[in-house]
């Protein structure tokens, strides 16, 4: 008796987690505003300029390198390593920057992605989903969006306690250039451009304004 008893409480508590998990509803999804894709969960968000936001650098031991992977079409791997480790820190420098500027907010950092968050503050995170050097030589000779690099990203806004504010995802594609374009370039501002955009949503999410 005593063991079905805590047993019972054991799978209690977990189905009382999992239903707390699953009771959070978005408040509202907006596809190709500002992000590709956001979905929030609470009705606003913190907007004093004196809170704090937070942005862990971005991870890119998963994505998908496309023509960067090792044998892939073009055996471009130096570009999409290269973006693996720098394009965090770019991303992350570009959103500090922009977010500055939009406001609301004055306190904006980055910082490793084991750092602890200080309290009250708002914390940014996520990962690189897709880094794709494309093909330069199709972007030159063929055009009209062949041979595209693409940069993806996916990750969360939560408050310092892990609570999900919203999540989003974002795409970029790089298309032309003088001779088809360099390739490093293009993922870099492309990491740099995702930086901004997810400034920008963020500032008009405190503002109250449209986020489409």
């Amino acid at each position: 008796m005593r063991f079905v008893f805590v047993l019972g409480l054991v799978i209690g508590i977990v189905n009382a987690q999992d239903s707390g998990t699953k009771s959070q509803h978005a408040v509202k999804t907006v596809h190709d505003g500002l992000l590709d894709e956001i979905v929030v969960y609470v009705a606003s968000v913190p907007s004093t300029p004196e809170t704090a936001i937070v942005m862990r650098h971005f991870s890119g031991l998963d994505a998908d390198l496309g023509t960067g992977s090792e044998g892939g079409k073009e055996e471009r791997p130096i570009e999409a390593k290269t973006i693996k480790s720098e394009g965090p820190k770019v991303l992350a420098e570009q959103f500090v920057t922009t977010l500055k500027e939009r406001g609301p907010y004055t306190t904006v950092s980055s910082t490793d992605v084991d750092t602890a968050a200080p309290a009250g503050s708002i914390v940014v995170e996520g990962k690189f989903t897709t880094i794709d050097p494309g093909s330069r030589a199709k972007r030159y000779f063929v055009g009209f969006g062949a041979g595209k690099s693409t940069v993806s990203v996916s990750g969360t806004v939560k408050d310092s306690t892990g609570a999900v504010l919203a999540t989003f995802s974002q795409t970029r594609h790089g298309v032309m250039g003088m001779g088809g374009g360099d390739s490093l370039g293009k993922l870099l501002a492309d990491s740099r451009n995702i930086g901004e955009d997810i400034a920008e949503f963020l500032s008009a999410w405190a503002k109250g304004k449209a986020l489409k």
